[in-house]
C-alpha cells in the first residue's frame, strides 16, 4: 500500500503537466482522405472572376477519396477516356473532374490547377507515365478544384494532361443538378 500512493501521486503529477495550458498546442488538420468537401479558400488568395482574368490563383486541387461520392458515378457515367467534367455545387465553387481506369494512383492523371481564361474553365493535369504497370481493375476516379463562384455563362472545360493520348480537350461542364 505504501508503494501504490506514491506511484499515483507520481503519475497525477505527470498527466497534469501533459495537460497545462503552457504547452504548445498543434491545431490538426483534415487529412486530404477524410475530406469529403473543398477547403475553404485562403482569404488573402486571390480568385479568378468570370471576367476571365487567368493570372488568379484558386485553392489547391484534391483527389477525390470519398468512396461514397466517387459511388455517385458509374464507369456507364464517363465517356470512354475522357474525363467527365461537373460542377458539384449549385454556387459553382467546385468542380468535378471524374475519370475511368486502373485502380492504381500512379496510373491516374494529377490534377495541377485550374483557372478561368475567356469564359473557359482551364483545367490541368500531369498525365500519368505511360510506362508506369498498372493494374486491369477498371473503377471511377477523380479530383475535386475549388474556384471562386463564376457566372452561369460559364459551360466548357479545356483539360490539358489528362492522358498522353487525351490532351487539350474541351468538353462540356454538367451542371450540379445532373448529379445523382
Amino acid at each position: 500500500m505504501r508503494t501504490t500512493i506514491p506511484l499515483a501521486i507520481v503519475g497525477i503529477a505527470a498527466l497534469a503537466g501533459c495537460a497545462s495550458p503552457s504547452a504548445p498546442q498543434e491545431a490538426a488538420s483534415p487529412s486530404p482522405s477524410t475530406r469529403g468537401s473543398a477547403p475553404a479558400p485562403s482569404p488573402s488568395a486571390p480568385s479568378p472572376s468570370a471576367s476571365g482574368d487567368a493570372t488568379q490563383a484558386a485553392a489547391q486541387p484534391f483527389r477525390i477519396e470519398d468512396e461514397s461520392l466517387l459511388g455517385a458515378y458509374s464507369l456507364d457515367d464517363v465517356p470512354g477516356d475522357e474525363p467527365l467534367v461537373a460542377w458539384a455545387d449549385a454556387e459553382r465553387t467546385l468542380v468535378h473532374v471524374i475519370g475511368a481506369g486502373s485502380g492504381s494512383e500512379p496510373c491516374q492523371p494529377t490534377g495541377e490547377s485550374i483557372e478561368l481564361d475567356d469564359g473557359v474553365l482551364e483545367i490541368e493535369f500531369d498525365a500519368a507515365d505511360p510506362a508506369t504497370a498498372c493494374t486491369d481493375d477498371r473503377r471511377v476516379f477523380g479530383w475535386a478544384f475549388p474556384v471562386a463562384a463564376v457566372d452561369a455563362s460559364v459551360t466548357q472545360a479545356r483539360v490539358d494532361g489528362w492522358s498522353e493520348a487525351v490532351d487539350d480537350l474541351t468538353v462540356p461542364i454538367q451542371p450540379a443538378a445532373n448529379l445523382r
